[in-house]
């Protein structure tokens, strides 16, 4: 397919296969087309979801809020959660070992718990694949390799995960495979083998 965002084309021949229990870097320089294929993949299949990024901790909301909101189009005619939606969000606090949290303020997270806390927002929905566009971004050292290692950790569970980062060394140590946008318009996709050839080709002075 070609992708597109208004009247630019960002790319020709999109095309590729996304694996169960595998985690693909989605490579790229800024407006290359990393975000408009993230949007495109959530909007065109409802069990791919797109983790939040960049959005506030508001003051007021517990873990436990912010997760039972985004999955409000569960709720019935009396704004309730269906048992099984609550039993998605306690089984994706457990996975990402933030049951401790559920009821801290969204303020009061660091950063770093706070974008795992994102990631269980995608697993409370009850995604196939989670879409994380720069999700270790403005993280420190410590927090960006604790939400690597979390989706790592996710695929190891059978959880397909696609996430884009220009922190390239990070993560290929988690990532799979490799999609990545060039400079000249083509989308490429690695193999396991030749991951950092199609890094090459996407970023020719890297």
């Amino acid at each position: 397919m070609e992708l597109r965002a208004g009247d630019k084309l960002l790319a020709q021949n999109v095309s590729f296969r996304l694996e169960e229990g595998e985690c693909v870097l989605l490579a790229g320089a800024n407006g290359s087309g990393k975000s408009t294929l993230m949007r495109a993949l959530s909007g065109a299949n409802p069990s791919f979801v797109l983790v939040p990024t960049g959005i506030p901790k508001v003051r007021g909301f517990t873990l436990e809020d912010f997760l039972a909101t985004a999955c409000y189009r569960e709720s019935n005619w009396a704004g309730l959660l269906r048992p099984e939606t609550r039993m998605r969000i306690d089984e994706a606090l457990h996975l990402l070992s933030l049951e401790g949290l559920r009821d801290r303020d969204l303020s009061t997270l660091s950063d770093g718990e706070f974008q795992k806390g994102c990631i269980a927002l995608g697993l409370a929905r009850d995604a196939k694949v989670l879409l994380l566009d720069e999700p270790t971004a403005f993280l420190d050292v410590t927090n960006r390799k604790m939400v690597l290692e979390c989706l790592a950790e996710l695929a190891k569970k059978g959880m397909t995960v696609l996430f884009s980062s220009h922190d390239i060394q990070d993560s290929l140590a988690v990532a799979h495979r490799v999609f990545a946008f060039t400079p000249s318009g083509e989308f490429l996709v690695s193999t396991k083998e030749n991951r950092e050839d199609i890094i090459h080709a996407a970023f020719p002075t890297y």
